[in-house]
């Protein structure tokens, strides 16, 4: 995944709870999100890195336990 903005992205609506709301815009005003280094960006873009790379660590770890999984099954074949 790239966080840098070479690839094209597309826009998708999400909705979250006003807690969780509340969470990220404290997290982003403590700075407690990470952003690419070199500049500052807007309250939303931060904000959407983050929940994209939450979704790629999720895909990330879905492909690990596939592969763990598809393992388990090859030692039980043999």
């Amino acid at each position: 995944m790239d966080i840098f903005g070479k690839v094209p992205l597309v826009e998708v609506p999400i909705h979250l709870t006003p807690d969780q709301k509340k969470w990220l815009d404290k997290m982003v005003e403590e700075g407690r999100i990470a952003i690419p280094p070199g500049g500052t960006l807007e309250k939303g873009s931060v904000i959407s890195m983050f929940i994209r790379m939450l979704i790629h660590n999720a895909m990330e770890e879905q492909a690990r336990q596939a592969a763990l999984e598809a393992e388990d099954e090859d030692d039980d074949d043999e």
